[in-house]
């Protein structure tokens, strides 16, 4: 029994991590104001939602207790520092960078339980599913980054068509 529940540890830290990318996401959705960023902050926000339920899901089904100190979920882990910064200029490249080195951290947890292969297979199968779509967001946080992406594509500079005679 103790052998099951150290087999499951590293995916109920797994459970942890993911709310915490999802709180990352969520609060910088909040404060950025490109509709382009929120949008993709906003979906990212629900994939790392519906990860986070898959594999607490998992757990249940294998009798393991899910952690529960990702309860709080929000702004509510903010402090007053925090909540000024935001408040008065959030700057958008810095939130990009944050939720990516997240999903970074992320992904070395995930290839982690992968490799060991301690997990059922259904359980490996869905985490490699979820790798990838962090692995595409963290490249789509790249492509921003770059500037390959433009943050606010209403921003771009218009170009007049020329009608022909």
């Amino acid at each position: 029994m103790e052998d099951r529940y150290s087999k499951f540890k590293k995916l109920n830290s797994l459970l942890i991590e993911s709310f915490e990318a999802e709180r990352i996401y969520y609060n910088a959705s909040e404060d950025v104001q490109q509709v382009e960023l929120k949008r993709f902050f906003n979906h990212e926000t629900v994939n790392r939602n519906r990860f986070s339920y898959e594999i607490s899901e998992q757990l249940v089904q294998a009798d393991v207790e899910p952690a529960r100190e990702w309860v709080q979920k929000g702004n509510l882990d903010r402090d007053w520092r925090e909540e000024r910064k935001a408040l008065v200029k959030a700057k958008p490249l810095k939130l990009l960078k944050k939720c990516r080195k997240k999903d970074e951290e992320n992904l070395e947890l995930y290839n982690e339980i992968i490799e060991n292969k301690a997990l059922p297979k259904e359980i490996l199968k869905i985490l490699k599913k979820q790798k990838e779509t962090i692995e595409s967001a963290v490249q789509k946080c790249l492509k921003y980054e770059s500037g390959e992406e433009a943050l606010d594509p209403s921003n771009r500079p218009r170009v007049r068509k020329l009608k022909a005679m």
